[in-house]
This record gives C-alpha cells, sequence and structure tokens, in this order.
C-alpha cells in the first residue's frame, strides 16, 4: 500500500506545482490569439515533426516566418495550391500579424487568380479559366475574414475587405457595409466614410440611404465636397426626383459650343 501512496503523492505534488505555470501559459496564449487558431495535421505537414514541436515549444513566430519564406518559393514558381496551404500555416501560427492576412489574401485574390485568367496554355477554355479566378477571389475573401475574426479591430483588414468587393467581386453592397465597418475601427483613415457612401450610391435599391450619406457628408463642409461625392449626389438626386429648390448641389451647365466661321 506504501508503494502506491509514494508515487502517487509525488505526482499529485508534480500536478499542484505544474498547475499555475500552465494557466500562466495558458492566460499569455489566448491573449496572443494563438487559442483561437487550429494546429492540424496540415500545419505538422508543412513543418515538419521537429517543427511542429519547436512551434509548440514556443518557436511560433520563427516557424511562421520559415513557412512565409517558402511560400516566396511558391510564388516564384506560381505553385499556387502549394502557396496556398503555406500560407493557411503561416496564419495559423500568426494569428495576430496583419500582414500575414492582408499579404496572403492579395496573393490569392490578385496574384493566383491573374494566373489562372491568364494562363491559356493551362487550361484553354475561358469559362473554366474564369471559374479558376473567381475561386481565387474567394480564396482571398477568406483570409480576409478569417483574419477579421482573428483582429476584428483591425481597419486595415477591413478596408482590403471593401476594396476586394468593389474591385474583383463588383458587389458594391458588401463593399460598403465592409468600409462602414472598418469606419469604425481605431485607425481608420478619414476617407474610409466617402468610401462607404461612394459605394452605397452605386449598390441597386440603396439610393435614399445612400444620398442621406452623401448629403451628410456635403454638409460638412468644403474638405468633404470632393469631385466624386458632388457628381454622385446629383445622380442620385436626379433618380429620386428629388426637387430642385431642395437640392444641395447643382452642376454648372456646360455653354453651347460656339460655331467655327469659315475662313
Amino acid at each position: 500500500m506504501k508503494r502506491l501512496l509514494l508515487p502517487l503523492g509525488l505526482i499529485l505534488a508534480f500536478g499542484a506545482l505544474k498547475a499555475p505555470l500552465e494557466s500562466h501559459l495558458l492566460v499569455q496564449e489566448r491573449a496572443s490569439g494563438f487559442q483561437a487558431a487550429q494546429l492540424n495535421m496540415q500545419l505538422r505537414s508543412q513543418l515538419g515533426q521537429m517543427g511542429f514541436m519547436a512551434a509548440l515549444s514556443g518557436f511560433r513566430a520563427i516557424m511562421a516566418d520559415l513557412l512565409w519564406i517558402r511560400s516566396g518559393s511558391a510564388f516564384e514558381r506560381t505553385e499556387w495550391g502549394r502557396m496556398k496551404l503555406l500560407l493557411e500555416s503561416a496564419t495559423q501560427l500568426q494569428p495576430k500579424a496583419i500582414l500575414f492576412w492582408e499579404m496572403a489574401h492579395f496573393h490569392m485574390a490578385y496574384d493566383a487568380a491573374i494566373s489562372a485568367r491568364e494562363n491559356v496554355t493551362a487550361q484553354p477554355s475561358d469559362a473554366l479559366r474564369r471559374k479558376a479566378e473567381r475561386e481565387y477571389h474567394r480564396i482571398g475573401e477568406q483570409f480576409l475574414l478569417d483574419g477579421i475574426t482573428h483582429n476584428p479591430n483591425s481597419a486595415r483588414l477591413h478596408e482590403r475587405l471593401g476594396a476586394l468587393y468593389d474591385k474583383k467581386f463588383h458587389d458594391h453592397a458588401r463593399a460598403a457595409q465592409a468600409y462602414t465597418d472598418c469606419a469604425q475601427k481605431p485607425g481608420a483613415m478619414g476617407y474610409i466614410r466617402r468610401f462607404a457612401a461612394y459605394q452605397l450610391a452605386q449598390a441597386s435599391g440603396y439610393e435614399k440611404e445612400a444620398y442621406a450619406r452623401l448629403l451628410e457628408l456635403y454638409q460638412e463642409g468644403e474638405q468633404q465636397r470632393l469631385p466624386t461625392l458632388l457628381n454622385l449626389l446629383h445622380s442620385l438626386a436626379e433618380k429620386l426626383a428629388i426637387p430642385a429648390a431642395e437640392r444641395v448641389y447643382t452642376p454648372p451647365s456646360t455653354p453651347p459650343a460656339q460655331p467655327t466661321l469659315a475662313r
């Protein structure tokens, strides 16, 4: 009986000593966002067993940088599938690194998408090239959405999401929402509110809301009265049939061209 009690006592004592240390490490990992990241078999395959153990042992930043360097090699070879896996693993290791998420989205939604669209040799079918292009757009979008999940207050990621919805998806309503969310984040650039209004003005069915937002910006002063805002304000006033007396801006009329006299 004594032989059983002694090992049991040692185990309990070790557990009592280890518990505060593990609790402290857990708090640190949660603060860094690492607890939200997924350590899965894909990550292990990219790092190898020793690299995976190093990541678990506190060398996540180094391992993430290593994967990022490898993704650069994949980029040079236009190995987009392999690059996607490497970027996913790097962002899993460093979920708080805004630059990783931003660049991962750019490589997929822009570089890989353009390559897929223009690679006639690999895929002669125009329809299939367009399909591949759209798929890379969605992969880029997912990188941004995942990055925002880990960094909800990042104005930069919200701004890039708005630009992606505008330039690649041509979805002005979602672009407006992304810019609106961005404007509420710390460090958002001053032009973001205008971008949100501009996008909404181009979205079908949002004319009244867009006009109200543009009018609010116009009333803030000369610094907001840029040509794009003025033109959109006038265009929406025409669509909504706003009475002339209630309009704050009317573009100057173009004088008629003077006839050219024959020599």
